[in-house]
């Protein structure tokens, strides 16, 4: 079974996303973490547990993903319209949000930025 930081990367590529350029697992490269220029997501593993236990044994594994949106300065899309087509990939994909959180301007960068939690349940195959 693919990692959880991997299935979201496929969650997104699936969903044609023409205003990401860049995704990252784990964390942003040094060189480029200062680039402003550019809409990057970031990936990062945040539950991989198992979950719904019976008979004293659990019955599925739970996992989830922290996704950072770091939007470019140049950005002249909706933001509010791509963050809910990002999680209508991510329901349709099997996984349910667990968070949404606001989004705020970093004050170092000037770049909006934008936190989901997205978690998953998997049953069959343990």
């Amino acid at each position: 079974m693919q990692l959880p930081a991997v299935q979201a990367k496929n969650t997104f590529q699936n969903g044609n996303f023409n205003f990401i350029d860049n995704i990252y697992q784990g964390s942003i490269p040094e060189e480029v973490q200062n680039n402003t220029d550019t809409t990057d997501v970031l990936i990062q593993e945040y539950i991989n547990e198992p979950f719904y236990y019976a008979n004293g044994m659990f019955k599925s594994w739970q996992i989830g993903v922290e996704v950072q949106i770091f939007y470019s300065l140049k950005t002249d899309f909706n933001l509010q319209d791509a963050e809910i087509n990002v999680a209508k990939q991510f329901l349709n994909d099997g996984w349910r949000i667990d968070q949404s959180k606001n989004r705020v301007k970093d004050p170092g960068t000037k770049q909006w930025t934008k936190v989901f939690y997205f978690i998953k349940d998997i049953k069959g195959g343990l």
